[in-house]
């Protein structure tokens, strides 16, 4: 039988009146024809018509179908061929395999028990009709109700326990969904370990479906819903600097019974066990151990408990131990610099080397990257792009198309004004689409006249936080001796305002990502004191965003199951009775 994918798809046929009322519309244009006398012509009477008749049916028909192959063509037909050998007749038992694919199933014997009990029940099984749900590459895996066996048996067995983000919740939701409409008995069951550290947050509303829900525990050996016994695992390691030449590998240890366990704990690095540390796990507690690796030996590194137990999966653990490589930045500036150019360029890179740790979290120039941005190649990312006393050079060298683009990308610019040129600074950002504001002059610290300084941070904002306690009267005392009057105009935040409400940094953030951070004032001692205290450098921080994780392999973190591929996955080693609400 003829069905469609996208049904929806078919009301697109309604657009088959269109050539319709083109052709209802659609009126002959009578052609004049040139006499030198109308005397001998007889008038003659146009008969009236009370309604328009289509012309051109053959073109008509051909429209008329054109439209309907389209119509047909997004509902996406496709013929169904009905199954003959699994018919659901109405009234017919129906039952959903709900199998647990956590990395727990893998452990005391609990898959291979699953598996043979789900071969025999399908095997015996003469008129029950059965789908499937597991969830297997982080994606739902599903067969219908009414499936071949054969298909089931061996989609089944292609199953593997394995980490994955969705959640058992998702299994117990879509189930529901998986019954036909003649289905009379319907039953869900579920296989699993039921571990409660899974299972004690899971709903639903099944009974209220009239949907009978079977409960199949494996893994459990003779005494059913019992704690399980004979295990330790790595819950947790992580890496950190250890000095400057060396890392440390930092290991949280679990005991999941009863008494007291001691084990050997292990760190496999370039192909060797570089160090084994002894340690007793108290009983159901927790130890922590550490390893110091050299700093750039080793990439990779694997903790592993040596003493086997029933769940080995999670055992060991393993992670990246190599620093992740220093954030770039670089700066954009008149080719024939002056002075000021010089002196904040020099001021802004001692800044942001300095805003690191040197080790794990590090800044450094890259003018090459900066050259390339300049020029429009595409290449790897510039966290941050410092363009130094903007004016008619920046037009000159039409660099806003490459800037517009970097902004585009994702990336933050700094742009600083010039010593003069404000006139044309303010038409090169208001041509160019990157800041809507007024120019409103500048502002100069005169004799006789208390200098400018910050207002006090409003509460709610992220200065505020970073600048309390004693920062905060370091901030507050800086003077500002010069900086542009400017009106914002939409879609901009001013985080950083004058005593007397006048912005002193301006913000647009883009949908892509991208960052345009204008300062009013430049950063060298003829505008500003700021740079010669120590609340610059937090101020850049945050001005910036430079305080966020930067995504790099220094940081990853696998757990158990998962790839080395920023993909991981988390398992849990322990199982206590297992809790359900369904309803």
């Amino acid at each position: 039988m003829m069905e469609f994918g996208q049904p929806l798809a078919l009301w697109a046929g309604l657009a088959i009146a269109l050539p319709i009322i083109a052709h209802l519309a659609y009126q002959r244009i009578a052609h004049k024809v040139s006499f030198s006398s109308l005397r001998f012509l007889r008038s003659s009477s146009i008969p009236r018509t009370g309604r328009r008749k289509p012309s051109d049916w053959l073109l008509l028909l051909l429209r008329i179908l054109l439209f309907v192959l389209l119509t047909l063509l997004l509902a996406d037909p496709y013929w169904q061929e009905p199954d003959l050998d699994n018919p659901l007749p109405s009234g017919s038992s129906q039952s959903i395999l709900v199998i647990d694919c956590s990395p727990s199933m893998a452990g005391w014997g609990a898959w291979d028990e699953m598996m043979e009990e789900i071969d025999l029940r399908l095997q015996n099984s003469v008129d029950e009709k059965f789908g499937l749900l597991a969830i297997q590459q982080g994606a739902l895996t599903e067969w219908a109700v009414g499936s071949k066996k054969e298909d089931l048996q061996k989609a089944i067995e292609e199953l593997t326990p394995q980490s994955s983000a969705l959640g058992i919740q998702t299994l117990i939701d879509r189930s529901a969904d998986l019954f036909s409409p003649q289905a009379g008995l319907k039953k869900v069951v579920i296989f699993s370990d039921f571990q409660k550290s899974s299972w004690q947050d899971i709903a639903g509303s099944l009974a209220e479906e009239g949907i009978e829900v079977e409960l199949l525990p494996f893994g459990h050996g003779e005494n059913l819903w019992s704690n399980r016994s004979f295990n330790r695992s790595i819950v947790d390691a992580r890496v950190a600097p250890f000095g400057t030449e060396k890392v440390r590998v930092w290991t949280a240890l679990r005991n999941w019974e009863d008494q007291r366990s001691d084990i050997n704990v292990s760190i496999f690095a370039g192909g060797a066990v570089r160090q084994t540390i002894e340690t007793s796990l108290p009983p159901l507690g927790s130890q922590q151990v550490q390893f110091i690796l050299p700093a750039q030996d080793f990439a990779q590194a694997t903790v592993s408990i040596e003493q086997p137990d029933a769940y080995t999966l999670d055992d060991n653990q393993s992670l990246w131990v190599l620093p992740p490589l220093p954030r770039s930045f670089g700066f954009w500036k008149n080719p024939n610099p002056k002075d000021s150019d010089s002196l904040e360029q020099q001021f802004l890179q001692a800044a942001l080397e300095s805003a690191g740790d040197g080790t794990w979290n590090r800044w450094q120039e890259n003018k090459e990257r900066a050259n390339e941005v300049r020029m429009g190649i595409t290449g790897p990312p510039l966290e941050l792009l410092l363009v130094l006393g903007l004016s008619g050079w920046f037009e000159d060298e039409g660099l806003s198309i490459p800037l517009d683009s970097h902004l585009q990308g994702g990336g933050t610019v700094l742009i600083t004004p010039p010593d003069d040129s404000f006139v044309a600074m303010n038409q090169i950002l208001k041509e160019s689409g990157m800041l809507s504001f007024t120019f409103g002059g500048i502002n100069q610290t005169m004799p006789g006249i208390d200098p400018f300084r910050f207002e006090v941070l409003a509460e709610n904002s992220e200065l505020s936080r970073v600048f309390s306690g004693d920062s905060a009267r370091d901030l507050y005392l800086s003077q500002i001796k010069q900086f542009i009057t400017v009106k914002e105009g939409e879609s901009l935040e001013v985080p950083l305002r004058d005593r007397s409400g006048k912005p002193l940094v301006l913000v647009r953030t883009l949908p892509s990502g991208g960052r345009l951070i204008f300062f009013t004032f430049r950063m060298f001692p003829q505008w500003t004191d700021l740079p010669l205290r120590n609340s610059f450098l937090p101020l850049l921080v945050e001005l910036c965003a430079l305080n966020q994780k930067q995504e790099s392999i220094g940081w990853v973190h696998p757990f158990t199951g998962g790839r080395l591929d920023g993909s991981w996955g988390q398992t849990r080693g322990h199982s206590e009775p297992w809790a359900f609400s369904n309803g």
